[in-house]
C-alpha cells in the first residue's frame, strides 16, 4: 500500500468537542445540534460529537442516535469535518466491542449520517497492535456496509504511556498489507489521563505577568519528573513575558 497523505488538511485551527446527549434536557441532542449549525469562523475544522467522556454512560446509548440524526439533518451543510468519538479502552474488551457496536450504528448508510462523517476518535488506545484492533474495526465496518475501503479516517488519543511508544512504530507499519493504518488523520494529546496514567503530578503555578502589577496568569504544568533542586531555584513570583499553548 502508499503511504502517501490521503487528506489535503494538514493544519487543525480547531478541534471542538460536545456532548451527544444531555440528561434531564426536553433535547438531549441540543449541544450537538447547536455545535452543527455553527458557521464561518465559529465554525471547527474538526467537530467532534463525543461519546465517550463528554457524555454519560447512560446516555450514549442515546448519544449515538442523536449524532445519526442530527449529521443527517445538518451534515451536508457544516462546512468543516465531522468525526464522532466512541468509546473504547485499550484494557477492556467489552468497551471495546462497543465503540465497535456504535461505529458500526453510525455508519449504516440506512442511516444517512455517513456521507457527512470523515471518521472516527478513538480514545485511550495502548500498543500498536491496539491501534491495528481499531483499524481492523473500521475495515470491518466498512466491508459490512458497502464503503470504500479506507474512505473512513481515524484518530487516535494519546492517553498512555503505551500510546506514546506506539508512535514509534507508526513508521514501520504503515503501508503493511495487514492493515490500514493509512487511515490515521489526527494524534490528539490526551493530557490529562496521559498525567494519570504517568502517575504524575499536575502542578498549578501562580505566575505574575510582566506589565500587569494587578493580574497574575494562572499556568497549569504537567510535571512528570521535577528534581527537588529545581524547588529551591524558584522564585515565588517568577516573571514571565508570554505563554504559549499548544
Amino acid at each position: 500500500m502508499s503511504t502517501e497523505r490521503h487528506y489535503e488538511r494538514e493544519f487543525v485551527r480547531t478541534f471542538f468537542t460536545s456532548p451527544t446527549a444531555v440528561e434531564g434536557e426536553d433535547d438531549s441532542a441540543k449541544m450537538i445540534r447547536s455545535a452543527a449549525q455553527l458557521e464561518g469562523m465559529r465554525a471547527p475544522d474538526v467537530w467532534v460529537p463525543d461519546n465517550e467522556d463528554a457524555t454519560a454512560p447512560n446516555m450514549r446509548d442515546e448519544g449515538a442516535q442523536n449524532i445519526i440524526d442530527v449529521v443527517a439533518e445538518y451534515g451536508a451543510d457544516f462546512p468543516g469535518e465531522i468525526h464522532p468519538r466512541i468509546e473504547w479502552f485499550r484494557e477492556d474488551p467489552s468497551t471495546r466491542y462497543q465503540g465497535f457496536q456504535y461505529m458500526m450504528e453510525i455508519a449504516d448508510p440506512d442511516n444517512g449520517a455517513v456521507d457527512h462523517i470523515d471518521g472516527f476518535v478513538i480514545p485511550e488506545v495502548g500498543d500498536i497492535d491496539d491501534w491495528k484492533k481499531a483499524d481492523e474495526f473500521i475495515t470491518i465496518i466498512e466491508d459490512e456496509h458497502g464503503l470504500e475501503e479506507g474512505s473512513l479516517s481515524m484518530s487516535v488519543i494519546i492517553e498512555s504511556g503505551e500510546a506514546e511508544l506506539a508512535m514509534g512504530d507508526l513508521r514501520e507499519e504503515m503501508g503493511k498489507p495487514s492493515n490500514n493504518l493509512e487511515r490515521l488523520f489526527m494524534l490528539v494529546d490526551g493530557e490529562v489521563d496521559y498525567t494519570k496514567d504517568m502517575r504524575a503530578m499536575t502542578l498549578t503555578i501562580r505566575l505574575a505577568c510582566r506589565g500587569k502589577t494587578t493580574t497574575a496568569a494562572r499556568i497549569d504544568a504537567t510535571v512528570a519528573h521535577l528534581p527537588s533542586s529545581v524547588w529551591g531555584t524558584m522564585s515565588p513570583n517568577p516573571t514571565v513575558e508570554s505563554v504559549t499553548t499548544v
